[in-house]
């Protein structure tokens, strides 16, 4: 997907940066790839190059959700025409929240290991289980998310698109 087309909720492993600096010092993930790969001689050489401890851009618990993520998630869902839920236990606010905005009229697909998020344990939740009256929008597939995805991408004959994007590592236009 085009970056402008991501919203990356908790980050992701695509870029780098030094923490607790002010303004935020941009590292590439290359480099902090490198560094790991030679043990803690590496990442503590690059911590004393950058002049902090450098990490991927992801959230941990605790810290503060991406700003692209604060501002986008709400007019997101309430205008998407399908929400995919992929890999998750939906056990953990903001995220367990999500469904609820999606738009009411928008299906609904989780693809996880497990069954989570149904109407019994939360709001808005999942419905897949109920009779076709009670559930018109929800569906489950139980499995891992790459076997989801790759199902689902044939199914709607995007198997050969998927397998290129996958082979570029994501630089398949």
């Amino acid at each position: 997907l085009p970056a402008q087309q991501l919203v990356a909720a908790h980050g992701n492993f695509d870029s780098a940066h030094v923490i607790d600096t002010e303004p935020e010092v941009d590292v590439e993930i290359s480099e902090l790839k490198a560094a790991l790969d030679e043990g803690d001689g590496g990442w503590q050489a690059l911590r004393q190059q950058k002049g902090g401890l450098v990490k991927p851009r992801i959230t941990f618990f605790g810290e503060s959700l991406p700003e692209r993520f604060v501002s986008l998630h709400e007019r997101d869902l309430m205008s998407c025409d399908l929400l995919l839920v992929l890999g998750t236990s939906l056990a953990v606010q903001p995220f367990a929240g999500l469904l609820a905005l999606a738009n009411c009229d928008a299906p609904r697909l989780l693809v996880n290991r497990e069954a989570a998020g149904t109407v019994e344990t939360l709001k808005y939740g999942f419905r897949f289980h109920l009779e076709q009256e009670s559930n018109w929008r929800d569906v489950f597939w139980a499995g891992d998310c790459d076997t989801g995805c790759r199902k689902l991408a044939a199914a709607l004959g995007w198997q050969g698109d998927l397998e290129a994007l996958i082979a570029s590592k994501g630089d398949a236009a």
